[in-house]
C-alpha cells in the first residue's frame, strides 16, 4: 500500500461517534504528521466527497461513506436474501448466475454459483466488469438516472470485445431505452463470443434499482434453446428477491 493512502485511510479512522469532526491541526497532532502534509490529503478526500467542509472550517464524513456503508447493507444482505433464487436458477439451467451492484460506472459481482460451467471462466466475486457490454451490466445501467447514464456515454471508452459489442453511444442509448421498457437485458456474445447472459435488475424499497441477477453461459442454451423460459425465470427471481429486501411490488 502506497504511504499517501495509508495516510488517508488513517485519516477516516479517526472519524468516529466520539468525534465526529476534525480539524487540520487536530489531525496533524493526533497523527504525528505536518499540517502540509494533513491539508493535501484531506483536501483529496474532500474532493472525491469521503470528508466535507463544515461551517466551523473543520472536516466531517462525506456522502461516499454513507453511500459505501449502504452498498456493504445492501450487498450483505443480498446475500442471504438471494441465495434460494440463485440456487434455483442455477440448478435448473446448470449456467452460471450471478448478482452484481453498480458501483464506479463498474457492475460489480457481490454473488455468484458456477454451476455446470466450469469450463467457462468468470470474474470472481468482488470483481468488476464493464457494464456497456454484460447483460448484468446493462440491467444496471439502464436504471441509473438519465444525467448518470449520459455522463457514462461521455466518458466511458467503449471498447469492443466481440463482433457484437455495442461501441456506438447513441446506439447503447437506445439499447438502454428498451431495457427499460421490457425488463430485461440480454448478452448477445457482446463480451465473449459463445456466451450469453439473460439479466434482470432488482428493486429496493424505493424503487430504486439496488442489484442486478442474471444466468451466464452457453449463447446456445441461453439465448436460443431456453430464451423465453429463462427471461422469465430470472425476472421472477428478482421480483422474489425485491419483495425479500422489503419491496411492496
Amino acid at each position: 500500500m502506497s504511504r499517501s493512502l495509508s495516510r488517508a485511510l488513517t485519516i477516516l479512522d479517526l472519524f468516529n461517534s466520539h468525534k465526529e469532526i476534525w480539524g487540520i491541526t487536530e489531525i496533524s497532532q493526533e497523527l504525528g504528521l505536518s499540517k502540509s502534509t494533513v491539508h493535501g490529503l484531506v483536501k483529496t478526500l474532500e474532493e472525491y466527497h469521503y470528508v466535507e467542509i463544515t461551517e466551523s472550517g473543520k472536516y466531517r464524513l462525506g456522502f461516499r461513506v454513507f453511500e459505501l456503508g449502504m452498498t456493504y447493507q445492501t450487498s450483505a444482505r443480498l446475500g442471504t436474501v438471494a441465495e434460494p433464487q440463485v440456487k434455483m436458477l442455477a440448478g435448473k439451467y446448470k449456467q452460471s448466475v450471478h448478482i452484481a451492484i453498480y458501483a464506479g460506472h463498474m457492475a460489480v459481482f457481490v454473488i455468484g454459483n458456477k454451476a455446470g460451467t466450469s469450463n467457462i471462466i468468470f470474474p470472481r466475486t468482488g470483481a468488476g466488469i464493464a457494464a456497456y457490454c454484460t447483460g448484468v451490466g446493462k440491467a444496471l445501467l439502464a436504471w441509473q438516472s438519465q444525467t448518470q447514464i449520459e455522463e457514462y456515454l461521455q466518458f466511458e471508452n467503449l471498447v469492443s470485445y466481440t463482433p457484437n459489442t455495442i461501441t456506438d453511444p447513441g446506439q447503447l442509448r437506445e439499447e438502454l431505452r428498451k431495457i427499460r421498457e421490457c425488463g430485461y437485458a440480454l448478452d448477445r456474445e457482446e463480451t465473449v463470443q459463445g456466451i450469453g447472459c439473460v439479466a434482470a435488475p432488482i428493486f429496493g424499497s424505493a424503487d430504486q434499482v439496488i442489484a442486478a441477477i442474471s444466468v451466464s453461459g452457453s449463447a446456445a442454451v441461453i439465448l436460443k434453446q431456453r430464451l423465453n423460459e429463462c427471461i422469465e425465470d430470472v425476472r421472477q427471481a428478482a421480483r422474489i428477491i425485491a419483495v425479500s429486501m422489503g419491496n411492496k411490488i
